[in-house]
């Protein structure tokens, strides 16, 4: 053709000539693809091990789960409450210890909502904190403050421990002879040997009465559970249920 350079004739366009311009676009738009699938299946499964996965248990946990006040541990509840001051120790003997603080701004949520999500009673006469409590917490905790009835502990049951059974009693043995009646001057056998011994007297082989079933009353053990001591406080000048929560709780 005139006036058209040699390369750059019709068949340029075709991804067979001269540096195959059209295969590179589609090699670059299909590394672009997998890349792009590839880094959305990594995302997936990222997300699939840390959020369907419980995680690493934190010492806020395990303090909520010694209280009894973690959200696996009241499940339908939809709102639950995270504490401002969480510590989690061990005693000197090993005991596990756990010292917990909530702050209720009692604007959308207050008091009654805590105990309900939480069903726990109302709080009762005014009690000190315990020394260690106020220590581990450090903030500005009062010297006492309403405390939350204790749950009352479980009484034994007593468990009906039957005797050993009775033995049945023997099969039934001939009458013994009257009285006055010897073996002799019954009628005798025809058969039977006269210098035979005539053998025990039937009299004496009356069995014993046997005593009835007792019934032994067992109680039945019961194990140690966890302590735990609710303190509620108000808050001077707060909105209507607002109030701190301090928690002392030993397993």
């Amino acid at each position: 053709m005139d006036g058209i350079p040699p390369e750059r004739t019709v068949t340029d366009s075709w991804p067979a000539l001269h540096g195959r311009p059209v295969l590179r676009r589609t090699v670059a738009v299909g590394l672009v693809l997998c890349v792009s699938v590839a880094a959305a299946l990594v995302v997936r499964g990222v997300n699939s091990l840390t959020v369907g996965g419980t995680g690493r248990e934190t010492d806020r946990d395990r303090a909520e789960r010694l209280a009894g006040l973690h959200p696996s541990q009241h499940p339908g509840a939809g709102l639950y409450y995270v504490p401002v001051g969480a510590i989690y120790t061990r005693t000197a003997d090993g005991t596990p210890i756990a010292y917990l603080h909530y702050r209720i701004a009692g604007k959308d949520v207050g008091l009654g909502d805590f105990l309900r999500t939480y069903d726990l009673p109302a709080p009762g006469a005014t009690a000190p904190l315990p020394p260690d409590l106020t220590a581990a917490l450090g903030g500005d905790e009062p010297a006492e403050a309403p405390e939350l009835p204790e749950d009352p502990e479980p009484t034994p049951t007593p468990t009906p421990t039957p005797s050993p059974a009775a033995t049945a009693d023997p099969a039934p043995r001939a009458p013994a002879a009257p009285p006055g009646l010897q073996a002799a001057d019954a009628d005798p056998d025809p058969d039977a040997d006269p210098d035979a011994d005539p053998g025990p007297d039937l009299a004496d082989d009356t069995p014993a009465p046997t005593a009835a079933p007792s019934l032994t009353l067992t109680p039945t053990p019961t194990h140690p559970q966890a302590t735990r001591r609710i303190y509620v406080a108000t808050i001077p000048g707060g909105a209507p249920g607002a109030a701190d929560i301090y928690i002392r709780a030993t397993g």
